[in-house]
């Protein structure tokens, strides 16, 4: 059941797909309108102003004529920025290619110089009876942009990635031996349990040969703490975090994340030679992650991970 494609690319197509399907119409008809106003520089301005409220997720609108020249000023919710005017675009990489005569087109996406944020730009000829007067540029950020709920789901199904091939080869040669971790493993996966549940932990990975776990914290995800197991058991870990409701935002239950590490234990012990060797659970976008001896990585939704059970990983797999 592995996908073998690149989700961040597809949920950044399926994007683009939505954005496009849902301001075309609108696209078109404010570059027909910008002919009006093709040489009245502050009247396009305030037209542009008007006009950008009812583009949803736009930041930021303007023309240029046929040479990539600059006509308008910068136009976004907050503001008109007319120091932008006159300025030559033509070296924008994404006008290196085709470029629309008639209709609209999409950009690739682009880190944008000023703001530093991933960007797409639809782009729409602003054409009249006389033929090409110029183009109207829409620029979007690409984490504004929402996705729809049945792609998302496609997005989050399970993946599966091989590891180093040596490591397979010497499968059968190496062999689970019992860390500090194995020893507590039903305190260790309570102990965890509750870190998600009352301690500001959103993510945990259980690190079961070298007996260590990794927190992230809803408070600093950019942060990532490690702990020992012997931090873990003897409360150390406790003192550090102190308690904080359940996040509002959290995607899977109690009794799920139960469920998870009495999975995780049984895979631990599966097999001598092909065991579990790491972990993750993510409460808040409702994943695990495993990583297994052979060096194999499987990212699953937990519901989907819950549902295949332990019957699945020893060849015996549910039929829905």
């Amino acid at each position: 059941m592995s996908l073998n494609m690149n989700t961040l690319a597809q949920e950044v197509t399926e994007k683009k797909r939505l954005l496009c399907a849902q301001v075309s119409s609108r696209m078109m008809s404010v570059a027909n309108s910008c002919i009006e106003y093709i040489k009245k520089e502050n009247e396009l301005d305030l037209y542009l102003e008007k006009e950008i409220l009812h583009l949803e997720h736009c930041s930021m609108l303007y023309v240029t004529d046929c040479n990539y020249r600059q006509i308008s000023s910068n136009v976004t919710n907050e503001s008109i920025n007319d120091k932008f005017r006159g300025q030559n675009l033509s070296a924008r990489p994404y006008l290196q290619s085709t470029v629309p005569l008639k209709g609209m087109v999409s950009s690739d996406i682009y880190q944008d110089e000023r703001s530093s944020k991933t960007c797409i730009t639809l782009l729409h000829a602003i054409h009249s009876k006389k033929g090409l007067k110029g183009f109207l540029f829409a620029d979007f950020n690409l984490s504004d942009l929402p996705v729809d709920s049945s792609a998302r789901k496609m997005f989050s199904q399970w993946q599966q990635f091989k590891g180093d091939p040596a490591i397979r080869g010497g499968l059968f040669q190496q062999q689970r031996n019992d860390s500090l971790l194995d020893l507590n493993i039903d305190r260790v996966h309570e102990l965890a349990k509750i870190l998600l549940l009352n301690n500001g932990v959103f993510h945990v990975k259980l690190h079961y040969s070298s007996s260590r776990l990794s927190l992230w914290l809803y408070d600093k995800p950019h942060h990532y703490q490690i702990h020992s197991i012997n931090e873990l058991l003897d409360g150390t870990v406790f003192a550090c975090y102190p308690k904080q409701k359940y996040p509002e935002d959290a995607c899977i239950s109690e009794e799920q994340i139960g469920q998870v590490f009495s999975q995780y234990k049984q895979l631990r012990y599966a097999d001598e030679n092909v065991y579990l060797r790491s972990a993750s659970l993510n409460i808040v976008n409702a994943m695990v992650g495993l990583n297994f001896s052979c060096d194999g990585s499987h990212y699953i939704p937990v519901k989907g991970f819950i549902d295949n059970s332990y019957e699945y990983w020893v060849g015996k797999a549910t039929t829905n």
